[in-house]
């Protein structure tokens, strides 16, 4: 595949961390620059923060309904209840969101832990 690449093959790993990191880092430093213009109020702030909020939940169900690696060797229920449980102590806990990333985790690992007893 690499017989008539002029880049040399073990390097091209870092390569593409290198592309892959200018492209995060331009949209940082443009939003960095543009965030002084924009108004925390505003319409697009706010459809902004959505498009964030909504890639993050689509992030979480993936992993969630479909894992890979060594969480795909987990049921479907071992990874459900404890994310809902998450989310109802952060609901409670609004200002503290690690309580329910912690509670979570724990209950996570609890049902990890049961589950391989029985």
């Amino acid at each position: 595949m690499y017989e008539n690449s002029i880049i040399i093959p073990e390097i091209m790993p870092w390569i593409m961390l290198l592309v892959a990191s200018s492209g995060i880092f331009v949209w940082r430093f443009l939003g960095v620059i543009l965030s002084s213009k924009i108004q925390k109020d505003s319409f697009f702030a706010k459809w902004i923060n959505a498009i964030a909020f909504a890639m993050t939940t689509a992030l979480m169900t993936r992993i969630i309904i479909f894992p890979t690696g060594a969480l795909a060797e987990t049921e479907l229920i071992e990874r459900i209840v404890p994310f809902l449980i998450g989310i109802i102590i952060f609901l409670f806990f609004p200002k503290k969101p690690i309580f329910g990333l912690t509670i979570g985790v724990l209950f996570f690992t609890f049902g990890i832990f049961i589950s391989k007893i029985f």
